[in-house]
């Protein structure tokens, strides 16, 4: 099929999907993504001057997966919603190294991967291990760590998860897969959301209340809820 035919296809497709279910995509990822958005003005005013790109970043990785949803581009918006966990992590760590972050943008070299900003949380901040325990033990999400999902998809690593597109307008998925995009998004943002408690946890007083009441409702007994404060 000639190209200009294809992508006149290609734009047809993705302005029918667009047109049919947009709007509930977009709409249906913000609300999964209500613990991120909640967090944002906290975080801002932890912004010390070094990365804050890395967090700024993050909200727009989340804006561009809603963005890629409402379109049926389903593999860019997974791919968006995997970047905002990575440069949350990476905001958690070069926010308080100067050195190693100018080295980073100077050399294209050094950043951090998730498992070593993990590393760092676990040995720095002392409550971290047995604040995320706790997250994990009265999880709601469905993936304990949706990243590795994401990544699955990202890299191809299934069958379940490998591309197949014959012509342009087979990059733009149909509806049921779509919506699948609105499941997910709640996982990552429970996900996200709990590795901020465990950071932040200690200054709990400090944080929205939003975030405490979701909190809140998670625990199933006292014991957890004694844990997570007093860890």
């Amino acid at each position: 099929m000639p190209v200009t035919k294809q992508i006149e296809i290609l734009l047809s497709s993705v302005q029918k999907f667009s047109a049919a279910y947009g709007i509930p995509v977009v709409k249906g990822v913000d609300e999964n993504s209500k613990l991120f958005i909640a967090w944002v003005p906290y975080l801002n005013n932890l912004k010390t001057g070094t990365a804050n790109e890395l967090l700024d970043g993050a909200v727009s990785s989340l804006r561009e997966a809603a963005a890629c949803a409402a379109l049926g581009l389903i593999r860019p918006s997974l791919l968006a919603m995997r970047t905002e966990i990575d440069l949350i992590f990476g905001w958690l760590y070069f926010k308080d190294h100067p050195v190693e972050w100018e080295y980073v943008n100077s050399k294209s070299d050094g950043f951090k991967l998730k498992k070593e900003i993990l590393d760092y949380l676990l040995k720095y901040y002392e409550s971290f291990g047995a604040r995320f325990g706790t997250l994990k033990d009265i999880k709601t999400r469905v993936e304990q760590d949706p990243y590795r999902l994401l990544s699955a998809h990202i890299h191809s690593q299934s069958l379940n998860t490998i591309p197949l597109v014959d012509i342009l307008a087979d990059v733009v998925d149909p509806k049921n897969v779509a919506m699948e995009i609105v499941k997910i998004s709640y996982e990552v943002d429970e996900f996200v959301s709990d590795i901020l408690f465990a950071v932040y946890g200690e200054n709990w007083t400090q944080l929205p209340k939003s975030l405490l009441v979701s909190l809140d409702s998670r625990f199933k007994t006292p014991n957890q809820k004694k844990v997570f404060f007093n860890p």
